[in-house]
């Protein structure tokens, strides 16, 4: 890593290295870079770059280029399209945490909540983050309706410091779910989501979750 592209992480300016990693693979096509270009191009939001320069990659695979391609058609809407990748991911590595979280998300996100909770599970059995397994449960109990049961997951780890940015979602809409607009009002403020919180909470009790949430 040379010094602009660690100034350029530090300061999560993906555009940035994206303009780098670009004119370093344009000088010379190396797979890490192009790699490493690809996951900018996802963690920018734009989805179909990151898989349009994976495409070479796609000719000999490895699970971090099968990770960011399911990462990719999750974020897409593709979910049976990102099943069947992590279940390559399984089928090259039966223990892999990272393919049964992925696996799991894809299924809840297409509506089958009992097999994702069950990959999430696994994924968790596997030693997944657990800031990643517990987000993910959550955004489960949240698209299953189950509100309480996503503050009684998410809340302790608020109280101990988790604050990414899904974690604050998916919480304070369960807060307002459950009827404490109060205690969700508080994490707003707190945590500077937004200068009219009630407007916010109005909307959030408007909701009827679908796609949210995904760690």
């Amino acid at each position: 890593m040379n010094y602009r592209e660690d100034i350029l992480l530090k300061a999560k300016n993906y555009n940035g290295l994206i303009n780098l990693y670009r004119s370093w693979l344009k000088r010379k096509e190396d797979p890490a870079v192009r790699l490493k270009l690809a996951r900018y191009y996802y963690q920018s939001g734009d989805y179909k770059s990151s898989l349009y320069f994976m495409q070479p990659l796609f000719k000999t695979p490895d699970l971090n280029i099968y990770t960011l391609q399911a990462q990719n058609m999750i974020a897409l809407g593709d979910y049976p399209q990102a099943i069947r990748v992590a279940e390559k991911m399984l089928q090259r590595e039966p223990q892999s945490a990272e393919a049964y979280n992925l696996k799991g998300v894809a299924q809840a996100q297409s509506g089958k909540l009992t097999e994702g909770l069950q990959s999430i599970e696994k994924a968790r059995s596997l030693f997944i983050a657990d800031d990643v397994a517990i987000n993910n449960m959550a955004m489960v109990a949240v698209l299953d309706h189950r509100y309480q049961d996503a503050v009684s997951l998410l809340l302790p780890q608020y109280l101990r410091g988790r604050k990414q940015s899904q974690l604050l979602h998916n919480l304070v809409l369960s807060l307002v779910k459950v009827g404490d607009r109060r205690y969700a009002r508080d994490i707003i403020i707190n945590e500077g989501l937004s200068e009219r919180s009630d407007e916010l909470i109005d909307a959030l009790a408007m909701i009827n979750p679908t796609e949210k949430g995904m760690g």
